[in-house]
């Protein structure tokens, strides 16, 4: 962190942070831990600076992470903010397509800063700070805030910390790197509220939501001799519990959590009829973010995801053929 390159472009940040008023942040749609944690501690950050800043966001907070949501200032589609942003925050997003209907909103000629760990991110901002070796997005952001001598505050430290331990899989993913526990350790030291956050996001798990596990339970099935594992959810059974698409990210893990598997494969069919979110999760060095590729979609080497065309039997084999020419 200590090189001229980054340290002009952390100058550059702040520098844009003080001379301007009005501030727009947002991150992909289906927002995770990582890209509502860094909205929301930049959001603070700002706030703390006197500026006008709005968090605008194509897809509904889930359940798990509203209770680090500001009270004021946050806007999901449809209702996103009319007032006409000078700067833009991108975090955690690769492409400004993934940013969906808050594409719209952005002006064509504000000035885009784009911060980002994604491999297949596009460059795409005014300024970039794209670090594909920090754990998360949230990691840049701290970054970003200790350089530039910003005060870490407790709901700063505790929207952070939920984007880090989220991204890492609660310290258990191949991107646990040892800066990431320094962080954590941080973080806590300056507040973050780690019980309140174990709580929330890990340890509150409606009744219904056990009960869709169940179902995706039942339609696991392993292929490619027992490397590739699947995983079904389809729009009866969020139906049938009344769960938010929304709220069905972690199902991702299921079926790389097998043991002897080296991909695991989440098909969700989305709201939009004939259409399939897949979710990819790998181990043992295999690259998923080329194989979401293929699909126009993205990620990072262990996780990325696409949406395809299809019936969920259609996209699971068009997937599984993809995965088995590569494996």
């Amino acid at each position: 962190m200590k090189d001229i390159a980054t340290k002009a472009l952390i100058n550059d940040i702040h520098s844009v942070m003080k001379k301007h008023d009005r501030f727009l942040i947002t991150t992909h749609v289906r927002a995770d831990g990582d890209g509502i944690g860094s909205e929301v501690a930049l959001y603070h950050v700002l706030r703390g600076m006197g500026k006008s800043v709005s968090i605008a966001n194509d897809s509904p907070i889930p359940q798990i992470y509203k209770f680090i949501v500001p009270s004021t200032g946050m806007y999901i589609h449809p209702e996103l903010p009319k007032d006409h942003a000078e700067v833009v925050f991108t975090l955690d997003c690769p492409t400004l397509d993934r940013l969906g209907k808050v594409q719209g909103i952005v002006p064509k000629d504000v000035l885009i800063i784009n911060i980002d760990h994604h491999i297949s991110n596009e460059h795409f901002g005014k300024i970039n700070w794209v670090s594909e070796e920090m754990c998360a997005t949230g990691e840049i952001v701290l970054h970003l805030l200790k350089e530039g001598n910003v005060e870490i505050t407790p709901d700063i430290a505790t929207a952070l910390y939920v984007a880090i331990v989220t991204d890492t899989g609660r310290f258990t993913h191949s991107n646990t790197t040892p800066e990431a526990l320094r962080i954590a350790a941080f973080l806590i030291e300056r507040g973050a509220q780690h019980v309140e956050i174990s709580k929330h996001v890990y340890n509150t798990n409606p009744y219904n939501l056990v009960k869709l596990n169940a179902l995706a339970l039942n339609t696991v099935n392993l292929h490619a001799g027992n490397r590739i594992a699947t995983i079904w959810l389809t729009r009866e059974m969020l139906v049938k519990t009344g769960i938010s698409p929304i709220d069905t990210q972690e199902f991702a893990d299921i079926p790389i959590s097998i043991d002897g598997v080296t991909v695991g494969v989440l098909l969700r069919e989305m709201t939009e009829p004939n259409w399939i979110k897949v979710s990819l999760r790998s181990r043992n060095g295999f690259n998923v973010n080329t194989i979401a590729g293929k699909f126009g979609g993205g990620g990072h080497k262990y996780a990325a995801g696409c949406e395809i065309q299809g019936t969920i039997t259609e996209v699971q084999r068009l997937i599984l053929e993809e995965l088995e020419k590569a494996l």
